[in-house]
């Protein structure tokens, strides 16, 4: 039963882990889709212009497409639609984007790549079957719309041109697209870094015997370490790999039974030559520092609790 029990909180504390990056993912990745969206809608604007149509003529051909037979309401709610979907497909590679390991979009011009071909993607999967099987069947009824509303002849083989100029202009567009929310995602994510830097700052300046301040997240995955500077490391790279690995394990393992014996508060180990903390710090992530033996390390725990205490979380 207990062996049940322990492999029933680790699946949850797991479970809830994966939804907080989720979480991160979807937000980071919504905003960015949203100002790329809006972004690229300025671009297509322009674009008409330069090819002689009246601006909004690309959103009132999609709005007509859907039924709606006045071109300022089509082209209104096309424009809603296409912030929408812009704002979803941004959230779902944002997910993509913070939990694939192979695609972490920390380098601005790595993201803007990666984005691009993201922007590819949906131009291929979305973009091109819309316009095959709604736009180009509703030929008809664009070009009679279109036409009562400019009080022009319109013939339907010109709006065809026009549909196919800016089919082929859509995969500049969704290039831009790519580039300019990967760059978001690239910065968003780097704000977020310098925020873990900045915590690292705090820390290691509130007691002169810190030695190593790492912050991991709620993985386990070291997001940034470093120690204080003119300190020496008594351990090699490796070595400090694996001190870490098993002070996250024994912390993990704790976190497992804290449905019964509360939530983990801090762990101090204390050796010949150095002390280590292990402790939580904000809901996100755990800190695991080593200090000097003489330290004061109930003194440097109270006052790391005072620091989280004031600091707020806007990056979460």
């Amino acid at each position: 039963m207990l062996s049940l029990s322990k492999d029933s909180n680790m699946k949850s504390n797991k479970k809830r882990n994966e939804l907080l990056v989720t979480f991160k993912g979807v937000k980071y990745g919504a905003f960015a889709g949203f100002i790329a969206t809006w972004s690229i809608s300025s671009v297509i604007a322009v674009t008409e212009l330069l090819l002689g149509l009246s601006m909004g003529t690309f959103y009132s051909i999609i709005g007509i497409s859907l039924g709606i037979n006045n071109t300022v309401a089509a082209a209104s709610i096309a424009f809603g639609l296409h912030l929408l979907v812009g704002t979803i497909i941004g959230a779902i590679f944002g997910v993509i984007g913070i939990r694939w390991k192979k695609v972490r979009m920390l380098n601005p011009y790595k993201s803007a790549l990666v984005g691009m071909g993201a922007g590819i993607v949906v131009w291929l999967v979305l973009f091109l079957p819309i316009t095959t099987f709604l736009i180009q069947p509703s030929i008809n009824s664009i070009t009679t719309v279109l036409a009562m509303e400019s009080q022009k002849a319109l013939m339907s083989q010109d709006i065809t041109q026009s549909i196919t100029n800016i089919s082929f202009a859509a995969f500049g567009f969704h290039l831009i697209w790519g580039a300019v929310f990967g760059f978001i995602i690239s910065s968003l994510l780097r704000i977020r870094l310098f925020g873990i830097k900045q915590h690292y700052k705090d820390i290691v300046n509130i007691d002169p015997n810190i030695r190593l301040v790492t912050i991991c997240d709620s993985e386990g995955r070291t997001m940034y370490s470093r120690h204080r500077q003119g300190v020496k490391n008594l351990l090699t790279p490796e070595e400090s790999k694996k001190s870490l690995e098993m002070a996250m394990t024994g912390w993990k393992v704790r976190s497992d039974l804290s449905n019964k014996i509360g939530k983990g508060r801090y762990v101090v180990a204390e050796y010949e030559r150095i002390k280590r903390i292990t402790m939580p710090f904000g809901d996100d992530y755990l800190l695991y520092l080593t200090t000097e033996p003489q330290a004061d390390h109930l003194d440097i725990i109270n006052r790391i609790r005072r620091l989280e205490a004031g600091l707020k979380y806007s990056y979460k």
